[in-house]
């Protein structure tokens, strides 16, 4: 068996290494990390014919197919099969399987898009699975991305269905799902357990990359933008970054505009502050954190390691797994990057703040206030929703509005009324008093939404 050693200059190589290693046994597994550590530039590494190649003895007995799952078309059962079994025979078609077995997974396939009932839908979606995990004769890889979203809200049902068909097939039918959060911490009903139970002794959690791999992610910034920077340049932003893949990325574009040569790093940081990149992948990194997670790394930042001492173990080593706090010289515990720890610290002065009446949004920060109150840690898509209304406060948003500013302009004719109607719903659980009778959040019918302050 390969080994990570031998991956040459593979980025994450002891990573790819072990989600190979799972898919070899035939083991599910689950890799988790918070916003933006790279969990899709790993999948696509591991989805690329370079680590197959390297790692897979045979790589003819794998059938990888890659599925995002931002691309549901909606948040539904049906939007949930169907997606796969799109990608399924995308991937299928570049294979030049045999033709009878093609056409039978299209037919299959457009009974999931088309029912003439809806018990259809996952029967037809079973029956695919079945034809091809029979007919293929090879390892089938389901490469789910973005999980979070369609993992908290589809029906239970769909999972546990997911299990049967892993335990028909056992190795030759495998699951490597990437989210931000652990599945079992995300959902807890009988039929979800018995998922997660798939994943629950092969959980990978993504940190920082380490040194040589974020020199690549940043010569690589250099040779896209055709620019060059300095040995002394690449210990600057990483010294700013830590490995956090999102940030290096951030801190790359603003020292191209710094506009000096050699650049001024005071000024450079200075501008770092209050570059909107910056700001915005240190307030998912804090959103992504519990609150009992967010004190105590503010308590750390103030105090040091004698800071963590009133929280429990777990705390620490919540911390720890999501790539926060790590090792630094001399195994001393540290922030993440000079500029996440100043993050932090800000947010001591944050929490002290009592917002204004109605919605009130910290964009530095990335909290939310509603009457003087913190309300729970939004979901990135939540959060999206919210920056559009509340920067058109008072003014009514329509539904191509909210496509294009919270999924993209690419899914303006992919995502309906019913999705973004269920995304309303969610945020307005945790904006409104009483989401039953919102006071806020408005529905224009028939036109849209807008945000009120009160």
């Amino acid at each position: 068996m390969t080994h990570a050693g031998e991956t040459g200059d593979l980025t994450r190589a002891e990573e790819v290494a072990y989600v190979m290693d799972c898919i070899t046994d035939g083991a599910c597994c689950s890799i988790v990390g918070v916003s933006n550590m790279g969990k899709s530039d790993l999948l696509r590494t591991v989805y690329s014919a370079e680590a197959r190649k390297r790692f897979l003895p045979d790589t003819e007995q794998y059938v990888f197919i890659h599925i995002d799952f931002n691309l549901m078309v909606a948040l539904t059962e049906q939007g949930f099969y169907e997606l796969i079994l799109r990608n399924t025979l995308e991937e299928l078609k570049r294979l030049q399987v045999p033709p009878a077995l093609l056409e039978q997974a299209d037919v299959l396939y457009h009974q999931v898009v088309n029912p003439s009932t809806p018990f259809l839908v996952p029967l037809s979606f079973n029956e695919c699975v079945i034809a091809l995990g029979e007919g293929l004769g090879q390892r089938i890889v389901l490469l789910c991305d973005e999980f979070d979203e369609a993992f908290k809200e589809i029906d239970a049902r769909v999972f546990l269905n997911l299990r049967a068909l892993r335990d028909r097939f056992a190795e030759r039918l495998i699951y490597v799902v990437f989210s931000e959060q652990q599945l079992e911490e995300s959902r807890r009903e009988p039929e979800i357990a018995e998922f997660c139970e798939l994943f629950a002794h092969r959980t990978l959690f993504l940190g920082p990359l380490n040194d040589a791999d974020a020199r690549r992610v940043i010569r690589a910034f250099a040779r896209e933008e055709e620019v060059e920077f300095s040995a002394e340049d690449e210990d600057f932003v990483i010294a700013q970054a830590g490995g956090h893949p999102g940030l290096l990325r951030a801190v790359c574009h603003v020292l191209t505009q710094a506009g000096s040569d050699p650049p001024t790093y005071k000024l450079v940081r200075k501008r770092l502050d209050s570059d909107h990149n910056v700001r915005g992948e240190c307030a998912k990194l804090w959103n992504d954190l519990s609150p009992v997670e967010q004190d105590a790394l503010i308590a750390f930042v103030d105090r040091g390691r004698a800071g963590l001492e009133a929280w429990p173990p777990e705390v620490e080593q919540g911390l720890r797994r999501k790539g926060i706090l790590v090792a630094g010289r001399k195994d001393q515990l540290r922030v993440l990057g000079a500029l996440f720890e100043g993050f932090a610290r800000r947010q001591k002065r944050v929490k002290a703040k009592k917002g204004p009446p109605g919605v009130w949004v910290d964009v530095d920060a990335g909290d939310v206030w509603v009457d003087g109150k913190l309300t729970p840690t939004l979901t990135d898509l939540e959060y999206r929703l919210l920056l559009l209304l509340y920067g058109r406060l008072g003014k009514l948003c329509d539904k191509y509005q909210i496509v294009e500013s919270v999924w993209g302009e690419e899914y303006i004719d992919e995502v309906d009324d019913a999705r973004i109607d269920k995304l309303v719903s969610r945020l307005r659980r945790k904006i409104e008093p009483n989401p039953g009778e919102p006071r806020y959040l408005i529905t224009v019918r028939g036109r849209g939404y807008k945000l009120i302050s009160g």
